[in-house]
């Protein structure tokens, strides 16, 4: 009797110790911005704040949901200190913000017109926001390398509460798009300095870092109209940087001038800017807008063509050439936008 008593009482401790140490902080400093989405289920938020180091379980995480009797996990943006329980983090998203203000970010957009449907929604401060986008080590911290946010904000639907801390914004859409570009570029080098862009038959195309990716994505989001035609479009602009020629791509001019309406004139073309791809060999400083995942996928993975340019029809289509008088002819049938001045 004593014998099964003594090995009752030390299964209780062992129990006990398990769940101490389960539930314990996963010994993260600070705090960190955790989206939840609409329609998510509970195994996939337990993955996530696994692996960003939130809790110390998954499995552990989600047994304390089951006997918690709680019907679900509400979507909406939540701030996480490093040092909450497991069980703190479950009564934190377990329970609906009471003013959370839902905000969808299309795909295309800048980082100023983010701050601008962020501010007229309450959300946050435009000025705030766009200092904390352009604030370099806060900007370190999330990874990113960039001089400001621009591309890194992913374009989704998001909710938060009234007047949140822009660092909070800025942490969770960078991490949506970090999340996005681990899913959708499966090409990394062992050490995950480059990636190769694949043509269909896996034969490298043309090396471009993650960041440059970005770049390529953000152009493409700009100019394709017609999703179909983004691997097309990706071609061109892998085609024109193999041969060192420059990208010639409207949209750069047009985020240079902040000119983001009407058409381009031919002096547009000429602004001396790092950005105006007519003028500077290579991709743009920083990419030009956020762009998708279809994007960001035809940035890596161009079709395989031997196209350098392509003029816009009036459908929104391309018409795609290989050589330059090509190009000239199809200019003179589908206008571009382009007006003398």
């Amino acid at each position: 009797m004593l014998h099964k008593l003594s090995a009752a009482v030390g299964t209780a401790f062992i129990l006990a110790g398990t769940f101490f140490y389960l539930n314990s902080p996963p010994g993260r400093t600070g705090s960190s911005g955790f989206l939840i989405h609409n329609g998510e289920s509970v195994r996939r938020v337990a993955r996530r704040l696994d692996e960003s180091g939130l809790v110390r379980s998954r499995h552990f995480f989600m047994v304390i949901f089951a006997l918690s009797g709680k019907p679900y996990l509400y979507a909406g943006s939540y701030r996480i200190n490093g040092g909450m329980t497991a069980l703190t983090v479950l009564r934190r998203i377990s329970r609906p913000g009471s003013t959370a203000v839902r905000i969808t970010v299309p795909e295309g957009f800048t980082m100023h017109q983010i701050a601008d449907r962020l501010d007229s929604l309450g959300i946050t401060d435009r000025e705030m926001f766009l200092a904390r986008c352009g604030d370099r080590p806060f900007l370190r911290k999330l990874g990113i390398n960039g001089d400001t946010a621009e591309g890194y904000l992913f374009p989704d639907t998001y909710q938060f509460p009234p007047k949140s801390d822009p660092s909070v914004i800025i942490s969770v859409m960078s991490k949506q798009m970090f999340s996005v570009l681990t899913d959708s570029l499966h090409a990394l080098t062992p050490d995950n300095s480059s990636l190769h862009a694949l043509t269909p038959d896996n034969s490298s195309l043309h090396a471009l870092t993650p960041y440059e990716i970005l770049k390529m994505a953000s152009l493409i989001e700009k100019e394709a109209k017609l999703p179909k035609e983004r691997r097309m479009i990706s071609s061109v602009y892998h085609n024109r940087l193999i041969k060192g020629m420059k990208l010639d791509c409207d949209p750069t001019v047009r985020y240079a001038l902040k000119k983001f309406s009407g058409k381009l004139t031919y002096g547009d073309l000429k602004v001396d800017s790092p950005y105006n791809t007519y003028r500077v060999v290579g991709l743009p400083p920083t990419p030009i807008c956020s762009p998708g995942r279809e994007s960001i996928s035809a940035a890596a993975f161009p079709l395989n063509s031997d196209f350098l340019f392509f003029v816009a029809k009036k459908d929104g289509s391309h018409y795609f050439s290989r050589t330059y008088r090509e190009h000239l002819r199809a200019i003179k049938r589908h206008r571009d936008g382009i007006t003398d001045q």
